[in-house]
């Protein structure tokens, strides 16, 4: 027992001075936030994400990475649900979206959901309704633009949504998305709670700035710093009225 005690104190003596058994510095791996988001977000870069994260850390007097691990975070949560909604709906996680489905019509100011992919992504998709036979919708291709119902092909299992605000009000929300018709389309959806209601918008952008601009209410469920479709589809403001099948 004694030589064991005199060994493990010769041991522990080496290490405090430096010497052959101290144990080896552990390797610390820094995940690239922006680079992992933008490959979620194609249309925009490592360096865009960066600077949205500066931005805000500015705003709130924290450091740039602290933004960008809520960015990924908010994303990968994200993701996750949407991956789940994919595989309820026999959809491949793999992604591809076949859009067989065409949307119903509906009332004025009503919101519209679909399961929707990009790079094996299920972000999902939402539009208004700017009359009964008319939407109003943010996409990649054109970005802001207003189309007959039934020339939007959706997914098996999407939802045509109500939302909890007078009729006049969702009138005028649903006039303020169609006044945007022309804006370029934005693929930014971390920071989109951040960026001007003018311009560049996507499709959650544009429903949430016509209902927090022209009915006073917030229909981001979770108030993070990005606004993606499925916090408008869980938001305490709209209910599922229709079910498309």
């Amino acid at each position: 027992m004694k030589l064991k005690k005199r060994v493990s104190m010769f041991l522990v003596s080496l290490t405090m001075c430096g010497g052959l058994f101290v144990s080896p510095a552990k390797a610390v791996k820094t995940t690239n936030y922006a680079e992992e988001i933008a490959a979620l977000q194609p249309g925009t870069t490592p360096e865009e994400i960066m600077k949205s994260a500066s931005q805000i850390a500015k705003q709130q007097h924290v450091k740039q990475d602290v933004i960008l691990k809520q960015f990924y975070k908010e994303i990968t949560a994200d993701k996750a649900e949407g991956d789940r909604l994919a595989k309820e709906s026999g959809m491949s996680i793999m992604g591809g979206s076949s859009g067989t489905k065409k949307l119903p019509t509906s009332a004025k100011g009503n919101i519209y959901y679909t399961n929707s992919y990009t790079a094996y992504y299920n972000h999902g998709h939402v539009g208004m309704y700017s009359a009964a036979d008319k939407i109003v919708e943010s996409v990649p291709s054109d970005g802001v633009r207003q189309i007959a119902y039934n020339a939007r092909d959706v997914e098996d299992n999407s939802i045509v949504q109500t939302v909890s605000v007078s009729s006049s009000q969702k009138t005028a929300a649903a006039d303020w998305a169609v006044s945007k018709v022309g804006d370029p389309y934005s693929f930014n959806f971390v920071n989109n709670r951040n960026t001007g209601h003018d311009g560049a918008k996507n499709c959650s952008k544009l429903l949430w700035s016509a209902f927090l601009l022209k009915a006073g209410i917030d229909i981001d469920s979770n108030g993070g710093l990005g606004v993606y479709p499925r916090d408008i589809t869980s938001s305490s403001y709209t209910t599922t009225i229709m079910t498309i099948y």
